[in-house]
């Protein structure tokens, strides 16, 4: 025997369940739209990178290229530095052929010359009164 407003309960039930169901839907679109998102900045990123290095490989001779990953071992923010100036340079048309390392190293040269000038380390020591 059917129970009186048993029905009710299960439709009332069902169309809670229907928009528990629907926001978990938007929820996931949501989420997926933006993992999307990241995947497509990641590639980007990736694909800006890859030019850059080739055109590093176009502007430098072997030794030089090997040079400037070596200094991108011990210190990865100097690369990129050095990286920027090079392009700039080569965007400029001041490069007009393939780099050797000796113009590498006076590049590297005036890099750390202009580092120094704006930062540099102080000690201080405590005094002992």
């Amino acid at each position: 025997l059917p129970v009186p407003g048993r029905h009710s309960l299960e439709v009332a039930m069902n169309k809670d369940e229907e928009m528990r169901a629907k926001q978990m839907a938007a929820m996931q679109a949501g989420q997926d739209s933006e993992l999307s998102k990241m995947q497509e900045q990641e590639q980007k990123r990736q694909e800006m990178e890859e030019r850059k290095r080739v055109m590093i490989r176009q502007i430098l001779e072997p030794d030089a290229l090997e040079r400037l990953n070596r200094v991108g071992l011990v210190k990865p923010e100097k690369r990129q530095q050095l990286e920027a100036v090079l392009l700039n340079l080569a965007q400029s048309g001041q490069i007009q052929e393939k780099m050797s390392d000796g113009a590498l190293i006076q590049i590297i040269e005036k890099v750390d010359a202009q580092r120094s000038t704006t930062s540099s380390v102080r000690i201080q020591r405590k005094r002992r009164d």
